[in-house]
């Protein structure tokens, strides 16, 4: 535990570096998108303003804005950190920007909007049509760079294609700290916001539709939150439409790779193939807390392919709804997990095919839950696959299937391969709890217990 936590420091005082560098390092980066202002020495002036109108923009949906509005955000910079004030409009760029640190872009909204209208500050990006690895639309760079109040449409996204055109990052932060968006609307992006090497990110407020991949979180290692995400069809509602489900089989919502003490609250997903994905990359895995989240019409609703070992991840108050697929769940923890994975006054339904498959070798633990509408294919499946190091499940509701009897109805399946199963204290509405499992279950490993019945009243 010392030698992690020494590396958690050494991490961090490394971020500390890089960011203390990027307050350079961003006019490398603002030069592509157009001429930098010279490096200031002035205080900050954090009520100072500027308009994009005085350097040349212009909201007709048609003049390109790229190099005026950088010319704005440089001499924001120039000045020590201001604001640059977009008015409502409709803003062509064929270009990039850079925010730099200390400046604030920010439209005219108040909060995130579904839909756009004339009253809106609209920024249009067409740079990097059918590539993903391109420049990103927006990069933030340095300590506080802050975007606000304002929608990012993608104008040549075609809502009827067979499926979406990819584009770069809509958002990247590049090496730095308290980056902050807020009150802004990702109408269509192919990726929505990246937060790689992004600590102490803050994200409020956020709306839209992203296609491929809405957040990205990973190498950042103090303490991000992101709250009020709203991810749902606002760009294209016909949900029988090619794009959407395009989404519906390969989307996903939020996901989460090296990040330490991460905070998510009141967020949700709809119709994402994956609504919330936990994965390790070459940086390591995500421990969190998640409280008041949830996805619906989802391939599967969570996604654990690995969490940090010690903490893990936390997942409070959350609702989940697998469907979308033959073979959707709720809840999938993969062979490959090491961390613990606990959830606590959750609500599954679907229909599903299971409420959740629990593989790996992290503990897996679902308390005071509520489970509904599993076996969708009528195949006699269990609500569980309890297949991994451990899993419990404890007072928690096996509520009635839809229209179908629960008598016959598997509240779990547990294979021979599991270190050790838990259900206590959980009711079931049927005739019968039931739980298959090995033919002689060893006491020292399984404990199934104090579950009881709930009968319900024919109609």
């Amino acid at each position: 535990m010392t030698d992690m936590t020494n590396q958690t420091r050494r991490r961090m005082l490394g971020q500390a570096a890089l960011s203390g560098l990027a307050g350079a390092a961003w006019l490398t980066a603002s030069a592509e998108a157009a001429p930098s202002a010279p490096p200031h020495s002035a205080a900050p002036h954090p009520s100072a303003s500027l308009s994009v109108l005085d350097f040349g923009a212009r909201g007709d949906g048609k003049t390109d804005n790229t190099i005026a509005f950088q010319k704005a955000l440089d001499a924001a910079h120039a000045r020590g950190g201001a604001v640059v004030s977009v008015p409502a409009g409709r803003f062509l760029f064929k270009g990039h920007l850079t925010i730099p640190p200390n400046t604030t872009l920010e439209g005219v909204g108040r909060a995130p909007a579904p839909v756009p209208d004339p009253g809106m500050t609209v920024l249009m990006p067409t740079e990097g049509k059918g590539q993903m690895d391109g420049p990103a639309f927006l990069t933030m760079v340095g300590s506080v760079p802050t975007l606000k109040g304002l929608m990012i449409l993608y104008p040549e996204q075609d809502p009827h294609a067979a499926e979406p055109t990819p584009y770069p990052w809509t958002i990247v932060q590049q090496g730095g700290q308290n980056l902050t968006v807020r009150d802004v609307t990702l109408l269509n992006p192919y990726q929505g916001i990246n937060l790689t090497q992004a600590g102490r990110h803050f994200l409020s407020g956020i709306y839209g539709q992203p296609l491929a991949l809405g957040i990205y979180v990973d190498q950042c290692y103090d303490v991000g939150r992101i709250e009020n995400v709203h991810f749902w069809p606002f760009w294209n509602v016909d949900l029988n439409s090619p794009v959407v489900k395009w989404v519906n089989a390969h989307g996903v919502g939020m996901r989460f790779g090296r990040t330490d003490w991460q905070y998510v609250f009141n967020t949700f997903c709809f119709g994402y193939n994956i609504g919330y994905h936990f994965v390790q990359t070459k940086d390591g895995l995500c421990n969190g807390n998640f409280v008041g989240i949830g996805s619906d019409s989802s391939g599967d609703a969570i996604v654990v392919e690995n969490v940090e070992p010690f903490c893990g991840v936390q997942i409070t108050n959350g609702e989940f709804v697998g469907m979308v697929r033959p073979d959707s769940q709720g809840l999938v923890v993969r062979d490959t997990n090491m961390g613990p994975v606990t959830l606590q006054n959750c609500a599954f339904w679907g229909p599903s095919d299971h409420i959740g498959t629990l593989r790996g070798s992290g503990p897996v633990t679902l308390t005071a839950c509520n489970f509904s509408d599993w076996d969708k294919n009528n195949r006699g499946e269990p609500a569980f696959v309890v297949e991994g190091g451990g899993a419990t499940i404890s007072h928690s509701q096996f509520l009635k299937c839809g229209t179908q009897d629960p008598a016959h109805k598997v509240a779990a399946r547990i294979g021979s391969g599991c270190a050790s199963a838990v259900m206590l204290g959980n009711t079931l509405q049927g005739n019968a709890f039931r739980v298959v499992g090995p033919a002689r279950p060893d006491p020292s490993r399984y404990q199934i217990a104090m579950n009881v019945i709930q009968t319900v009243a024919a109609k």
